[in-house]
């Protein structure tokens, strides 16, 4: 099942849009979730009597909503749910046994260029599967093959989103370009260049064979799939994998590194890129 935020908002059509494309894909259902607020004591008066009040209303949305993404997606089953709760919770609630979840990101909080707001970034640091986080608006793709970008740094959180990330690819006849975005903070943040020769070869060497172990079992599996490898310096991962994904119709990360903080729900780059990204971002959980 490839579960949905379904609110009643101006971005719920492309993301219900981009939800049946995935259900499609993983041959799966899909599920709208509606979320149905509680609504503060002072609101009770502003409700008409007569027509059944706000849960009737946001029920008889989402049958419509339910209705046309069917009749516009026939191949799929769609099924739709009102759920309690806030917008991230009811998704949350709503998405036990989902496969997948996309949310929109929130647009509506902006504050330093964050284009993410509390609702995308809760459901994918509290989500037990993977999401993938759609962006209100995107600019044209240049002309070429389409093309998904993975982070690659060698945890196994990235290897769960390698295998994610070949899947998507051979989907979409996607190009995959798997990236390793290597800092050198024991040199002080000199660049490659700067570096002594017999610091930067044996470096780069091990990121070149760190990428191609990661890649190779997809090459095997995905043959169809063409592989670019590309070991970038960046002393910022998230705005390097940003840069990376511009021309991207989907940039995937797990959603933990190979940070040491093991606490975290959501790794630092799995986080910037939710926030920041302006291309769609998958955040990759194993299973």
């Amino acid at each position: 099942m490839v579960v949905v935020d379904a609110n009643a908002n101006a971005h719920a059509t492309a993301v219900i849009a981009a939800g049946a494309r995935e259900a499609n894909r993983l041959h799966v259902g899909l599920l709208l979730v509606h979320p149905l607020p509680t609504s503060p004591p002072w609101l009770a008066g502003l409700v008409p009597p007569g027509v059944g009040g706000a849960p009737q209303l946001a029920q008889q949305l989402l049958e419509q909503m339910v209705e046309k993404t069917a009749a516009a997606h026939p191949g799929i089953v769609v099924q739709g749910i009102l759920q309690s709760g806030s917008p991230a919770g009811a998704l949350l609630a709503g998405s036990d046994n989902a496969e997948l979840i996309l949310v929109a990101a929130d647009d509506r909080i902006r504050y330093g260029g964050l284009l993410a707001g509390p609702v995308s970034t809760q459901v994918a640091a509290h989500a037990r599967t993977s999401v993938i986080v759609v962006p209100t608006s995107e600019r044209p793709r240049s002309a070429g093959p389409a093309k998904v970008v993975v982070g690659i740094d060698g945890s196994r959180g990235s290897a769960e989103a390698v295998a994610f990330a070949f899947l998507q690819a051979r989907a979409r006849s996607a190009q995959l370009h798997a990236i390793h975005v290597w800092e050198s903070p024991n040199w002080h943040g000199l660049k490659p260049d700067l570096m002594p020769a017999f610091t930067a070869g044996p470096l780069r060497a091990a990121a070149d064979q760190m990428l191609r172990e990661a890649t190779v079992d997809g090459e095997i599996t995905y043959p169809d799939v063409t592989v670019v490898r590309k070991v970038l310096y960046g002393d910022n991962p998230v705005r390097a994998l940003i840069n990376a994904a511009d021309d991207a119709t989907l940039v995937v990360v797990g959603a933990r590194g190979g940070g040491g903080f093991g606490d975290l729900l959501l790794g630092s780059i799995s986080d910037g890129l939710v926030r920041y990204a302006t291309r769609m971002v998958a955040v990759v959980r194993g299973g």
